[in-house]
């Protein structure tokens, strides 16, 4: 009965439901954020034929138009070499602001666009609290170039579009509460090994303290009946002196 009382209700605690409710939410978080990123990195490329036949000195009120459009919060533009030409948003603020990688450059080049979602590393504590408020979708996308600019040097538009903090909650609650639910699943047959070790030592002590408690109560029992006994024994041979209880 124990055996079978820990089995179902270990069992109870991993609902093929739950399960399937948290890979349901899993994958619609990252639906939602490849739709995300995929809208963007197509608004991004059509920026950059916006900025095709703008210069460079034109280009910093060119960059706070798109950062409006896009509802970016940084919006900058790089040479090939990483060099910075102009920028809109935060990086204004930045003596030094982060450049491009130059993978990403090469990337950008080869595919006319690289895109990443960035600041969902971290899913809990204090990083999780960072997280809803750093998360953010960086695209980098080639500038089309002009017939007069062909000979010119390669620009790249950077945009950094920050993830909605509802959307990063949930989806870091989600992943968490997923993340711990592996976890028990992977210990459930060692729970599992755990109770039922557990109930099988406590029936042997029980049968233990049975057995020897009714030893010692079946001796307190059967002493009476022994002593009359051999008092009986004792009379029937021709003993008749007063026999101690």
């Amino acid at each position: 009965v124990s055996y079978q009382f820990v089995s179902r209700s270990i069992e109870s605690w991993f609902d093929v439901k739950v399960e399937g409710a948290l890979d349901a939410g899993l994958s619609l978080g990252r639906t939602t954020l490849d739709t995300l990123s995929t809208e963007l990195t197509a608004k991004v490329r059509v920026a950059t034929t916006q900025l095709a036949d703008v210069s460079d000195g034109a280009s910093p009120l060119a960059l706070e138009r798109l950062r409006e459009q896009l509802s970016a919060s940084d919006v900058t533009l790089w040479t090939a070499s990483g060099q910075l030409i102009a920028s809109a948003g935060q990086s204004r603020l930045l003596l030094n602001p982060e450049r491009p990688p130059a993978a990403q450059l090469r990337a950008a080049r080869a595919q006319r666009s690289v895109t990443q979602v960035e600041g969902l590393d971290e899913t809990s504590g204090q990083g999780a609290l960072g997280a809803v408020t750093n998360s953010r979708i960086r695209v980098l996308a080639l500038v089309t170039q002009s017939s007069l600019g062909l000979l010119g040097e390669p620009r790249f538009l950077q945009v950094i579009q920050p993830l909605p903090p509802a959307l990063v909650a949930n989806a870091l609650a989600v992943t968490e509460a997923n993340r711990e639910y592996q976890e028990r699943a992977l210990a459930r047959q060692g729970l599992r090994r755990m109770y039922i070790g557990t109930l099988t030592l406590s029936l042997f002590l029980s049968v233990f303290g049975a057995i020897l408690l009714a030893v010692l109560l079946g001796n307190q029992l059967a002493r009476p009946l022994l002593l009359l006994a051999e008092g009986v024994r004792q009379v029937a041979a021709g003993d008749l002196t007063p026999k101690a209880a």
